[in-house]
């Protein structure tokens, strides 16, 4: 196989990988509200969305390019999925990956 082919094929495996974790989200948003620190555990501020969250469909209105339009926006990771406290039990992430969490 020709490097261009490896490339084109690997790409195509990468998009593929992409599109299978982005499925498991819920679409519920609650990940794209700002996390306030109060009393040594993050809060989320239900009243501050992400500015790119359409609030009545909860999908980011900037997704492909969330990470460079948005400092804030932070990549979902099996490590959030596991300890992050600030998502609720029906986030997608936290029902595949943690226990007791499906």
């Amino acid at each position: 196989m020709k490097l261009g082919g490896l490339a084109a094929g690997l790409g195509g495996a990468i998009r593929e990988r992409r599109a299978r974790w982005d499925a498991i989200c819920r679409k519920c948003g609650s990940c794209c509200y700002e996390k306030d620190m109060g009393s040594g555990a993050v809060v989320t501020n239900w009243r501050a969305p992400c500015r790119f969250l359409d609030e009545s469909t909860r999908l980011c209105t900037v997704y492909e390019k969330r990470f460079r339009a948005c400092p804030e926006c932070r990549k979902m990771t099996i490590a959030h999925a596991l300890l992050a406290p600030y998502l609720p039990s029906t986030c997608g992430y936290v029902r595949r990956f943690r226990p007791g969490g499906g």
